[in-house]
C-alpha cells in the first residue's frame, strides 16, 4: 500500500500499553481466548475478564505456540493459546449479541510457530456472510488484528475463518465491546479500522482498557521531524465529545515546529474507490494567556475547505458526515491570520468502510437445517450460515436467492 511520509504509524507486535489494573465495569464486553480448555480467568495485565470458546464452537483444534513467544507475552496469557482448522473449508463462532446495538468486534492472531513447521499462512475472514478481510502473517511471533464497527441485525454473530489453500487458518482471541449507537454514525456500511489507525498523537505510550471503557487501542503514531509534542495533565471530566476519546489520550497533542507552517495528515488509499471516516480529537492543553489565540482552518486536499475557524475548545471532535475517497486524502491544519499560536490536533481515527449488505438465510429456514444436522448428529461440513455466501453454500443444500431478501433453502 502507498502511503505518504507525512503520516506513518509504527504497529509493532508486542503493544507497550500502559494500563490502570482497577476493577471496573466490563458491561457490553465479550473476551474470548480462542482454544482455552474450558477455564475463565481475569489477565493480570489489562483486567479483562476472559472465557474460554468452548461454548462457542465446536470444530478446530487447540493449540499453544512456542515457549520463546509464551516468554515473551508472560503476561498477556490470552495470547498463550489459539484455535486452528486444520479440516473444513469454513469453520465458525458464532456469539449471541443485542441485534440493532452498535459493537465494536476485533480479533487476534498470534501465529507464535504453534505447529512446529514455521509456515506462515494466510486465510479469508467473513462476518456472517461478507467478507471482512484477508489475514495474512508475516511473522510468527508478531501479532495481527483486525478491527471493525459494526450494527448486527440479528441476535448474533458468526465470525468465519475460510481455508483459501495457502495455509491452516487459526485464531487467538475474539474481543466484542458494547458502543453507544450514537457514536461513529455512518450513511451505509461498516467501520474497519484502517492500519491500525487510532493514533494518540503526542505520547509514546499507548492505552487501552481500563484507561478506554470501551477498551479501544489506541496507539503510538510515529510523528514527523516538523512536528513537536506538548503534553498537560486534564481531568476526566472536562471532555464532552460523542466519541469519548480518554482524557489521558486527549492530554498530549502535536503542533509543527514551525509556528507559521500546516500541520499535515495524509496517506495514499490502496484503492482509489475506497471509502473512509475520518475522527479529529481536539483539546486545548495549554493555558492561553488573554493576548494568545489558537484558530486554524482544516483543508483537505489544499483546496477544499473542511472546516473553518476552529479552535480545540469548539471543535472537539470533527468528523466526515459522507465518505471520503480518492487517489490521495491530505489534511492540513492551517493556522488563521488571527492566530497567535500554530494548529494542534490530540488524536485521530481513520475508518475505511466496508460493506456488509449480503443478507443471511431466512430465519426459520436457518432453524429447522439446524435442527435436522442437531437430531441426526450430521457431521457435514457445515458451518456458517447456509446459503451465503454462495461459494460456501452447505454441501446437500439448495437454496434460492432474489436481491437484497434473504435467501430461502428450497431443497435438502
Amino acid at each position: 500500500m502507498g502511503m505518504s511520509s507525512s503520516f506513518l504509524v509504527t504497529f509493532v507486535g508486542i503493544l507497550v500499553l500502559v494500563i490502570l489494573i482497577q476493577a471496573k465495569g466490563q458491561q457490553g464486553f465479550i473476551s474470548i481466548d480462542c482454544g482455552e480448555a474450558g477455564v475463565n480467568y481475569t489477565d493480570s495485565l489489562y483486567g479483562i475478564n476472559y472465557v474460554s470458546d468452548a461454548h462457542f464452537i465446536n470444530t478446530g483444534v487447540s493449540g499453544t505456540i512456542s515457549s520463546e513467544d509464551i516468554k515473551r507475552r508472560s503476561s498477556q496469557r490470552q495470547m498463550w493459546r489459539l484455535r486452528s482448522f486444520p479440516e473444513g473449508k469454513r469453520n465458525c463462532y458464532k456469539i449471541s449479541v443485542t441485534g440493532g446495538s452498535k459493537y465494536l468486534i476485533r480479533t487476534t492472531f498470534l501465529y507464535g510457530n504453534y505447529d512446529g513447521r514455521n509456515l506462515l499462512p494466510e486465510f479469508d475472514l467473513l462476518l456472517g456472510p461478507n467478507s471482512w478481510d484477508t489475514v495474512t502473517i508475516f511473522n510468527a511471533s508478531t501479532d495481527e488484528t483486525n478491527e471493525i464497527i459494526h450494527v448486527p441485525s440479528l441476535d448474533f454473530v458468526q465470525i468465519c475463518l475460510v481455508n483459501t489453500g495457502n495455509g491452516t487458518p487459526f485464531i487467538t482471541a475474539i474481543e466484542l465491546r458494547t458502543l453507544k449507537n450514537k457514536a461513529y454514525v455512518t450513511q451505509f456500511g461498516s467501520l474497519e479500522l484502517y492500519n491500525n489507525w487510532r493514533c494518540d498523537l503526542g505520547s509514546n505510550i499507548g492505552y487501552r482498557y481500563s484507561y478506554d471503557p470501551y477498551d479501544r487501542f489506541w496507539l503510538l503514531c510515529d510523528f514527523m521531524e516538523d512536528w513537536t509534542r506538548i503534553n498537560a495533565s486534564i481531568p476526566d471530566d472536562s471532555l464532552n465529545q460523542i466519541e469519548e476519546p480518554p482524557a489521558i489520550v486527549m492530554s498530549t497533542a502535536v503542533e509543527p515546529a514551525n509556528d507559521s507552517a500546516p500541520l499535515v495528515i495524509s496517506w495514499e488509499p490502496e484503492h482509489e474507490t475506497d471509502q473512509f471516516y475520518v475522527y479529529m480529537h481536539f483539546k486545548e492543553i495549554q493555558v492561553l494567556t488573554t493576548n494568545q489565540t489558537r484558530e486554524f482552518n482544516v483543508m483537505l486536499n489544499a483546496t477544499e475547505l473542511w472546516f473553518p475557524n476552529c479552535s480545540p475548545r469548539n471543535c472537539r471532535t470533527l468528523y466526515s458526515t459522507s465518505a471520503l475517497s480518492g487517489k490521495e486524502l491530505k489534511f492540513s491544519l492551517e493556522r488563521t491570520e488571527k492566530s497567535t499560536l500554530p494548529p494542534i490536533i490530540n488524536a485521530i481515527e481513520i475508518y475505511r468502510v466496508i460493506d456488509l449488505q449480503k443478507p443471511e438465510t431466512f430465519q426459520e429456514d436457518v432453524d429447522a437445517i439446524t435442527t435436522i444436522k442437531s437430531v441426526y448428529a450430521l457431521t457435514r461440513d457445515w458451518q456458517g450460515d447456509p446459503c451465503a455466501p454462495l461459494a460456501y453454500l452447505w454441501d446437500g443444500l439448495n437454496c434460492s436467492y432474489h436481491r437484497n431478501h434473504s435467501p430461502r433453502i428450497t431443497t435438502l
